[in-house]
């Protein structure tokens, strides 16, 4: 960079913006009456909002059944989960559904009692069978 690039720089004064557009300076008259207008909309809103959608809703249930419509986003999507016992998935709820009909008595068991039926009958179905080869 050359050294006379230099010469005319100035610091700016502490809280002092270098940009002309920000902050009041330069800033378009479109903006300053948006600003105005959304200021004096809250105001009025604080004042007497409350009260307006109290009468439409009273006079005008369909209008304000339309106002309340268009304040959802248009891309909302709904999604419902069942929730099964202990967050299990459907298909771990149809294994305990069925272990429980197949067993005799399974809602008049303990919980234990049934998981310990169930180990059994497991166990007792991979034992390796021992035959007997006295002669």
């Amino acid at each position: 960079m050359h050294e006379n690039s230099l010469k005319n720089l100035k610091p700016w004064h502490p809280g002092q913006s270098g940009n002309p557009t920000g902050a009041g300076a330069g800033r378009p008259a479109r903006a300053r009456l948006t600003e105005a207008f959304v200021s004096d909309m809250a105001a009025s809103w604080s004042q007497h909002g409350p009260k307006v959608l109290s009468d439409l809703a009273r006079t005008q249930p369909a209008a304000f059944a339309g106002l309340c419509a268009k304040l959802i986003p248009q891309d909302v999507q709904v999604s419902l989960e069942a929730r099964l016992p202990g967050g299990l998935s459907p298909s771990d709820m149809a294994i305990f559904q069925a272990i429980r009909e197949a067993i005799p008595g399974a809602n008049e068991r303990e919980p234990n009692e049934v998981l310990n039926f169930v180990l059994d009958a497991i166990r007792a179905h991979d034992a390796k069978l021992i035959e007997n080869s006295a002669e």
